[in-house]
């Protein structure tokens, strides 16, 4: 599988997970992206989608703890 591309955001599924292999809660995450704890439950729970400069430090530092995001089957 190709790594996805630098510029693609990644879903509230992939933010779950990563977390999850990464064994932090969602503090933790939401410490280290330097995002609002209520940001990052309210996309978790797919009610409302972050800023695009959250998902980018979500992301950012998800990968920092490092998660490799990959695209699916095509």
């Amino acid at each position: 599988m190709e790594p996805i591309d630098r510029h693609e955001n990644i879903t509230a599924r992939q933010c779950v997970a990563a977390r999850s292999l990464l064994g932090w809660p969602q503090a933790k995450l939401a410490e280290l992206a330097g995002v609002p704890l209520r940001s990052l439950r309210a996309f978790e729970e797919m009610v409302a989608q972050p800023l695009e400069k959250e998902l980018v430090a979500l992301r950012l530092a998800l990968e920092v703890g490092g998660i490799v995001f990959s695209a699916g089957a095509q």
